[in-house]
């Protein structure tokens, strides 16, 4: 279970992160369309237009792509109030830590709730990203979900390997002898 929960937010978080990389080269629209008209995905891809990993990697049909992107659409309508409300959770905490007119008691007392609150959200979230990635899996042939897998099991390494480089943890203090 504890496994399949790791996938699957590697899964989403993958998806999110093609799309922020879409989304940081493609230039703007600047047409303007009528309310409640929706952008669709061209047709063909421009040279301008980077294609996603993904994509490439997973050999996405076009309507596969077209699939991809409505899913990805809704998560982030999804995502974005989950985000506001944990944006707005922060500045509140905060607001409280830099009001002088509380003690610390009562600080930590509204933090710890707030942050609690940041917890559940983050739940809430991580549910989202999960219930993506089994959408986003569900379109693609058993060949795609295989080699969808070798790219969720790099990611976990590559992952690691961060984590072991990056995030070192201090040496611990040596145990001293037990005094006679």
């Amino acid at each position: 279970m504890k496994k399949s929960l790791i996938i699957a937010g590697l899964a989403a978080s993958i998806m999110l992160t093609s799309t922020i990389a879409n989304a940081a080269t493609t230039p703007a629209n600047t047409d303007k369309q009528p309310a409640g008209v929706e952008k669709q995905l061209p047709k063909k891809c421009d040279k301008k237009m980077k294609r996603s990993p993904i994509d490439e990697r997973l050999k996405l049909t076009d309507e596969q792509k077209q699939q991809a992107h409505e899913i990805r659409m809704k998560g982030h309508k999804e995502m974005k109030p989950i985000f506001d409300k944990i944006k707005a959770k922060k500045a509140e905490i905060r607001q409280i830590a830099d009001n002088p007119k509380l003690s610390e008691d009562q600080k930590t007392k509204k933090i710890d709730a707030l942050e609690i609150e940041i917890l559940k959200l983050k739940q809430q979230a991580r549910k989202v990203r999960i219930q993506n990635a089994k959408e986003f899996e569900a379109i693609l042939t058993p060949e795609q979900k295989a080699e969808f897998n070798k790219m969720k099991e790099e990611g976990r390494k590559m992952h690691m390997m961060k984590k072991r480089n990056g995030h070192k943890k201090p040496a611990k203090f040596p145990q001293q002898a037990p005094q006679k």
